[in-house]
């Protein structure tokens, strides 16, 4: 029996539903300027297991400089595009939240029993071979913005942008 086009096509979420995968949109999709909001949903993602990071961070850019200067270069092209930054996560892996050029920062969930994801932020690493990678959720890749319908069309145009403004920053 020959498949269907779209039925090659179907996703299914943890929850067991079955939605097209070019369509389907987030569980849950809001904005925020809540620092407790942030923190709620940055804490768990610096604890998770390296394994579990790969499934719910993606590499966006490689940065020739090291972690502090390409956190510190993604802030001031940030601020140059007229974007602020929200929060920063200190550490061996600093997490940077930016704040919309509207105010607040988009917050997701893929699922009812998912953790939330920040698309507007990024987190650098160290790199395997030197410098410092660019992650960005995952969430953020697999539910591109412009289908984000909830969200002012501002808000969709800074989570279009980040790749070019993180290109900007490690130029």
């Amino acid at each position: 029996m020959k498949k269907l086009p779209f039925i090659q096509r179907l996703r299914e979420s943890p929850a067991g539903v079955l939605a097209p995968f070019e369509s389907r949109r987030p569980f849950r999709l809001w904005m925020t300027g809540s620092f407790a909001v942030v923190m709620a949903a940055m804490i768990p993602l610096r604890d998770v297991s390296e394994a579990e990071r790969e499934h719910t961070m993606r590499v966006l850019r490689h940065s020739r400089f090291g972690v502090t200067e390409t956190v510190q270069r993604i802030e001031a092209a940030a601020r140059i595009q007229g974007l602020s930054v929200l929060a920063l996560m200190p550490g061996a892996r600093p997490v940077l939240v930016l704040e919309s050029s509207v105010g607040g920062t988009p917050i997701l969930m893929d699922d009812a029993d998912s953790r939330p994801a920040m698309p507007l932020s990024v987190m650098v690493r160290e790199g395997a071979r030197g410098g410092a990678d660019v992650l960005v959720t995952a969430a953020a890749v697999a539910h591109p913005p412009q289908r984000w319908q909830d969200l002012p069309a501002a808000v969709r145009d800074d989570l279009d942008a980040l790749p070019g403004l993180v290109d900007r920053a490690l130029a």
